[in-house]
């Protein structure tokens, strides 16, 4: 009995239940269940709007399935009780009943959205510039250069090239790299660390 308890608990918490909601809420229900501690999540873009008559521009986010909120199933009980209260500080939420139970969906089952969302968050990293100056220490966290830190030899914004050693120089996409702060001396005592 004990074990058939561990392992129910075990698979709700590899589960995600829906939560609907409006699509102007979808992000805002989100925010709100994280700020007390609901794990949640719904697929987000990011894009750029023109302010009118102007030449200026600003980031908005927008969910990718508007009015789809995916929770971890072992906030069922929370989610519930937010919802039959008469007053809540949250925006206004339902949890997704079908055939008079709520079902549960598999992280497995999440993976093409997670999927989906990376690929949107690639592409928009990929249009951003980012400008590193020559002798500027980098790392790199993804692809497959993971792992390996450089020195910037020079750049244009889109690439940069990368002496990882000796005489290996590498052309990577400026989008892939990040600042490496401790070799730079970018501490926040403003000195590099210094290995004992």
């Amino acid at each position: 009995m004990w074990r058939g308890k561990m392992e129910e608990a075990q698979m709700i918490e590899t589960k995600w239940c829906i939560v609907r909601t409006s699509p102007g809420r979808t992000i805002s229900v989100v925010r709100s269940l994280e700020q007390i501690g609901i794990e949640a999540w719904t697929p987000i873009d990011v894009i750029k709007q023109r302010v009118p008559r102007s030449h200026k521009t600003f980031s908005r986010e927008i969910p990718i399935m508007p009015t789809f909120v995916f929770v971890r199933a072992r906030h069922l009980g929370e989610l519930l009780g937010i919802c039959a209260s008469p007053v809540s500080g949250h925006p206004p939420f339902s949890v997704f009943r079908h055939a008079g139970r709520f079902p549960f969906i598999a992280d497995a089952d999440v993976v093409s959205v997670r999927l989906a969302e990376e690929r949107k968050l690639k592409a928009r990293l990929r249009t951003t510039k980012k400008e590193f100056e020559p002798g500027a220490m980098v790392k790199v966290p993804d692809g497959p250069f993971a792992g390996m830190n450089g020195i910037v030899e020079e750049g244009n914004g889109r690439f940069a090239l990368v002496a990882f050693g000796g005489s290996f120089r590498v052309r990577v996409a400026s989008f892939l790299l990040v600042e490496d702060a401790i070799q730079n001396g970018n501490t926040p005592t403003g000195t590099a660390a210094i290995a004992a």
